[in-house]
């Protein structure tokens, strides 16, 4: 059996034989996180071409800033492909907990509840990285070198993908929470972050109606 991909160094393509493998972890959670790693690597490359041309000197300092923003970003997002994965694999062997007695049953209920939060959890803090790099994408294809403009509104359509698997996720491990109104203060944080995100998509989608033939 393959162990869950928890270190945050693997290759890319140690990630993806990973998600292809037909065990439960990694999957979707830690898929996102990558989509919106690969995000915040293209913005970071944009603004770094960007601080290299003369002709943008006026957007250099934001550049500059952009780009580191968008280094610990990328690294913030592998890190959570990670910590997702750890999560799952943890959810995973709540189910193998014995259920025989009354408190076998509820030691077993209390720590799937457990490992759902942690997961949502998990996925809130991805929706705050991907609103983040969605933030500087979309400066990037405003501001950034004319020439990489498809880069940068690829970064953004990245976060944006993953913010929307993020979202749902979150919604979905929520869903038998035992404190509604935790839950729901998490959903509702969930939606404005995806909000923001998708707020964002559409403008670098105007952007590009109005700079592509």
């Amino acid at each position: 059996m393959r162990t869950p991909m928890t270190d945050s160094d693997r290759t890319l393509t140690d990630w993806l034989v990973a998600l292809a493998a037909p065990t439960p972890s990694p999957a979707g959670g830690s898929a996102a996180a990558i989509a919106g790693a690969l995000g915040a690597a293209l913005v970071e490359m944009v603004a770094g071409l960007t601080g290299n041309r003369e002709k943008y000197a006026n957007v250099h300092a934001e550049a500059t800033s952009a780009a580191e923003h968008a280094g610990r970003l990328r690294d913030r997002l592998v890190g959570l492909a990670s910590r997702d994965a750890e999560t799952f694999a943890g959810f995973t062997a709540t189910l193998a907990m014995p259920k025989r007695t009354p408190e076998e049953k509820a030691a077993r209920t209390a720590a799937r509840d457990a490992a759902f939060r942690e997961g949502a959890a998990v996925q809130l803090d991805l929706l705050e990285a991907l609103s983040e790099t969605a933030d500087l994408a979309a400066a990037m294809t405003e501001r950034g070198l004319s020439a990489a403009l498809g880069d940068a509104a690829t970064g953004a359509l990245l976060a944006a993908a993953a913010a929307r698997s993020a979202y749902w996720a979150v919604r979905s491990n929520l869903a038998g929470a035992s404190d509604r109104a935790a839950a729901e203060r998490a959903v509702a944080r969930a939606g404005e972050l995806l909000e923001r995100v998708e707020r964002e998509e559409r403008r670098v989608l105007d952007l590009l109606g109005e700079r592509v033939p």
